[in-house]
């Protein structure tokens, strides 16, 4: 070989060296570079270089899993010490996985933060108790992000630390594989809980097919094959975990991860292209751009008002399309400071996000303010593949104001305070900027047994099982109330009938207002506790129904 041939030669491997290393998404658009950038500014700052771990007190004084949704952009970004540093914090998530007690619910799952103990069950040092000194879902949370940092960036890390990461993620995998909604003790990962088990779907696969390991690439097969029949469940095309904001956001990440980063000859990797589309679709039907919130109800919402506290939905607005669209809350809000830790990481996933957003649902994404008309929503929302035992949804928008109902039969445990099977939003102060001041009011879910609907200008709420534990009260929480409407008392809130912008007429038969309190938080939200009390002596069916009218 002349001299001219092996500079050419030496050329052309110095290209596929220089590949190699790069990240396969070495271009993020616009709109992704700048929810990269911010959040890598928040996690630099967070970053303890000693242990190589992100100081976050959540679970403890560092954060395995912020740590793990960090190496993504640490890995991209590659300046400085960047490289370095997140082979460092590989190796101490790596460290941080529990693998001593290969029966227990805890085996493969990753410490919560990697200065705790190990769960104790025959000591109170800390004894074992699922999403408390264990997360179960932890095994899919840190193991997608292992999983995008092997497929962006293997040329980076180096054979011995991708091996590494696969035997990891093999024992991940067997653990997650083992839950099923009863078993191991405690455990809630039925079907319908969504966002762990569209990434359990790609941890499984993703780890069978490289340890060739059938009974995890069998497993994976059966989850994208039953993941997508619940969503397409009676042609509705829903999560199990329905409108759930935040959440929405971790199924958005889930499914883009899937489709890009699964083994192309496993179900979910195409499935997901499919949800995700008709998981955009409901998205858009459901957000009012004057309001700058979806509708409910919402299977599981933290904050209930997007544009003053963050949902991790709103992440991807930002990335698709730009902060300017979609419900953005302030930069410096502290719900965003937690959520955006997340965002280097769905940065990198943008591009397969944004091919799936129709024409149509992009429209409605990205409209701003008032709009005329009004719009309604039916949804029947499944738990199985099974059993014909289901929720329904109702919600009805209009510009200034919406309202949405669920009913639900046949549960016996209550699902806590992030379940908001009734609510209703409205615009307090519609001359708020950037959006209004939402005001809102709606239902702690203290009974099982509830029939909610929303329609045009009402809401119901129905106990129907008046045997239930809980079923003897109604309480509602209202926030968002402007400071204008009671500075120097000029308004006084002691119920529904003096609300800015909003008549409310109340019916609630045979039912006991009780006195209306202020001063406690609801997910970061001050309201106002307005509660009616069913008499022990009541006969009949206990019912809450609101008439609305905005007036604004």
């Amino acid at each position: 070989m002349g001299r001219s041939s092996m500079f050419v030669a030496a050329l052309a491997l110095s290209a596929t060296l220089a590949a190699a290393m790069k990240s396969p998404s070495s271009r993020l658009s616009e709109s992704a570079q700048n929810l990269f950038d911010y959040s890598m500014s928040v996690s630099d700052s967070r970053y303890d270089a000693s242990y190589n771990f992100i100081w976050y007190q959540d679970n403890g004084p560092w954060s395995t899993r912020f740590t793990a949704w960090y190496l993504p952009g640490l890995l991209y970004r590659a300046e400085g010490d960047d490289v370095k540093n997140a082979i460092a914090s590989i190796e101490g998530i790596l460290a941080t996985q529990m693998l001593a007690d290969y029966n227990s619910p805890w085996y493969g799952t990753y410490k919560l933060s990697p200065d705790a103990p190990d769960p104790t069950p025959d000591s109170p040092l800390y004894p074992p108790s699922i999403y408390d000194t264990y997360d179960p879902n932890w095994r899919e949370f840190i193991g997608s992000q292992l999983i995008q940092v092997v497929e962006e960036f293997s040329g980076k890390i180096g054979p011995e630390l991708v091996g590494r990461i696969e035997d990891s993620l093999e024992a991940a995998a067997v653990g997650g594989m083992r839950r099923n909604g009863t078993f191991p003790e405690d455990d809630n990962l039925i079907l319908a809980y969504s966002n762990p088990g569209l990434m359990r779907a790609l941890t499984t696969g993703w780890a069978g097919k490289r340890k060739n390991n059938q009974n995890l690439v069998d497993f994976a097969q059966k989850q994208g094959e039953d993941l997508l029949a619940l969503f397409q469940r009676g042609g509705q095309d829903v999560m199990g975990e329905y409108n759930a904001p935040n959440y929405y956001g971790v199924d958005i990440w889930a499914l883009a991860a899937n489709a890009k980063y699964g083994p192309k000859d496993l179900p979910m990797t195409n499935n997901s292209r499919r949800m995700l589309q008709g998981l955009w679709d409901d998205i858009a039907h459901q957000y009012n751009p004057f309001l700058g919130n979806m509708v409910g109800p919402y299977d599981r919402a933290y904050s209930r008002d997007a544009t003053t506290h963050s949902q991790i939905i709103s992440l991807f607005w930002w990335g698709v399309f730009g902060r300017e669209y979609g419900p953005q809350p302030p930069l410096g809000e502290a719900d965003l400071l937690y959520d955006v830790a997340q965002g280097a990481a769905f940065a990198l996933v943008m591009d397969v996000v944004a091919e799936r957003v129709s024409d149509e649902a992009a429209a409605l994404l990205t409209a701003k303010g008032w709009w005329d008309g009004e719009r309604f929503m039916n949804k029947t929302v499944y738990g199985d593949l099974a059993s014909d035992r289901h929720r329904v949804a109702t919600s009805w928008l209009s510009a200034g104001l919406m309202a949405g109902g669920q009913t639900v039969t046949g549960e016996t445990k209550n699902r806590g305070d992030q379940f908001v099977p009734a609510i209703v939003h409205w615009a307090s102060d519609p001359k708020h900027t950037p959006f209004p001041y939402n005001g809102f009011f709606s239902l702690y879910p203290s009974a099982t047994t509830i029939r909610a609907e929303a329609g045009p200008g009402y809401l119901t709420v129905t106990y129907p099982n008046t045997t239930q534990a809980g079923a003897d009260i109604f309480t509602f929480a209202l926030s968002g109330i402007p400071p204008s409407w009671t500075l120097g008392n000029a308004h006084v809130i002691n119920g529904f009938d003096d609300l800015p912008c909003l008549d409310v007429n109340v019916s609630a038969p045979g039912l006991t207002p009780m006195p209306v309190t202020y001063g406690k938080q609801l997910r970061n939200h001050w309201f106002y506790n307005i509660s009616y009390a069913v008499p022990a002596d009541f006969q009949g069916t206990p019912q809450v129904h609101f008439d609305l009218a905005y007036t604004c």
